[in-house]
């Protein structure tokens, strides 16, 4: 009986060993990843446009107004779902909609260069959970990497998230060709 106990205790209190699962654990890209800076902004998510892109209002001074924006993430690029859907695009919107509700909070974190070619601010971005949405885009087979500029930051996180999902051939991986 007291064999029992102890194993029991052992295997709540050892990392694996049992005890609840990480939230989100079922989700390759779901869980700790990049941390969110300190110096990072909040904002609003007022809509995703697909996986992306997302309309967000800011919160104060930053690279947000108070008006809702067009944002680019940094370092990913989805399939286009406007202008007949690229493979895998309609899933990478979705998939993005679920990071990142309409009216949630998000943090978001500029880098070297300011906005694309198209004015849009070019900005990293993490849910309420902290889950970095273009790491875990990446991860789960969602995205490429895209480096825009010289925006690098987490860029080598970013890579070996892609060559996870690529060597699991999750999501556009197996799905597109």
């Amino acid at each position: 009986m007291h064999r029992l106990l102890l194993l029991l205790v052992a295997g709540l209190l050892l990392p694996g060993c049992g005890g609840p699962p990480d939230p989100g654990s079922e989700r390759p890209g779901a869980g700790a990843g990049l941390p969110v800076p300190g110096g990072a902004q909040e904002a609003t998510v007022v809509r995703p446009v697909d996986g992306d892109t997302v309309v967000l209002r800011g919160r104060g001074a930053g690279p947000l107004s108070a008006d809702p924006v067009r944002v680019r993430l940094l370092l990913v690029d989805t399939p286009e779902v406007a202008e007949g859907s690229e493979c895998f695009g309609p899933e990478a919107a979705h998939r993005a909609e679920e990071l990142m509700p309409d009216g949630t909070v998000v943090r978001v974190q500029a880098d070297v260069e300011a906005t694309d070619r198209f004015g849009r601010p070019l900005l990293h971005v993490w849910n309420a959970e902290g889950v970095s949405i273009g790491e875990a885009l990446l991860r789960e087979g969602y995205a490429t990497v895209l480096l825009v500029g010289p925006n690098s930051a987490y860029l080598e996180a970013f890579r070996a998230a892609e060559r996870s999902a690529r060597g699991q051939r999750l999501g556009l991986w197996s799905a597109c060709r």
